[in-house]
C-alpha cells in the first residue's frame, strides 16, 4: 500500500530526482492542489457562495403591497419572525 498523493509533503523519490530535467517542476506537480489553503474559516465568504451556487440556493424575496391599512406591515412582520429573517420596511418621503 501507498499513500495517496494529498498526503504527500513534496518530497521526491531518489529515482524521480534522477530522470526529472526540471525537479522543481516536478515536484510542484506532485504537489497537492489544495483548494483553500489557509482554511475553513478565513475563506468562509467563499465557501458560502459556492455552497449556494452549486446546490442552487438563492435568496427569497417578497414583495407585499396592497391599500392602505390592509395589514401589509403586519403580516410582513410576522413573517420576518416566523422565518428569522430581515424586514425591509420603505416609507415615501414627502415633501
Amino acid at each position: 500500500m501507498r499513500a495517496s498523493d494529498a498526503f504527500k509533503d513534496g518530497t521526491l523519490s531518489p529515482e524521480e530526482e534522477e530522470g526529472a530535467e526540471d525537479p522543481e517542476a516536478l515536484l510542484k506537480e506532485k504537489m497537492f492542489p489544495w483548494h483553500n489553503k489557509k482554511g475553513i474559516l478565513s475563506n468562509i465568504s467563499t465557501l458560502n457562495t459556492e455552497f449556494n451556487t452549486f446546490r442552487g440556493l438563492n435568496p427569497v424575496k417578497i414583495f407585499v403591497t396592497g391599500p392602505p391599512a390592509s395589514g401589509k406591515t403586519y403580516y410582513s412582520e410576522e413573517l420576518a419572525k416566523y422565518y428569522n429573517i430581515p424586514h425591509v420596511h420603505i416609507k415615501q418621503l414627502t415633501e
